[in-house]
């Protein structure tokens, strides 16, 4: 579900998958509208899984997100040093 067969999260493939992405990068540019609706459904549905969540849980999706953030930012960090 999460991780390719050698173990690695696949984030590429899972969000290769997902609609709103897909619609977006249809045409190689990202407006200003298209991040704002996509910023609108993350909220929406993280304000359904606060509702559907224990509160262990919803600390668990917030670790969670924290963390997948913080590896996409130091990922992006890590390929920008690669360019110089």
């Amino acid at each position: 579900m999460f991780f390719d067969d050698k173990g690695y999260l696949d984030l590429d493939e899972i969000v290769s998958k997902v609609p709103s992405f897909r619609t977006i990068m249809s045409d190689g540019v990202v407006t200003s509208k298209e991040l704002e609706a996509q910023s609108e459904r993350v909220i929406a549905l993280l304000k359904q899984a606060e509702q559907q969540m224990s509160p262990e849980d919803q600390e668990l999706l917030k670790k969670i997100i924290a963390e997948t953030n913080a590896l996409a930012a130091i990922y992006h960090y890590h390929e920008l040093q690669n360019l110089r």
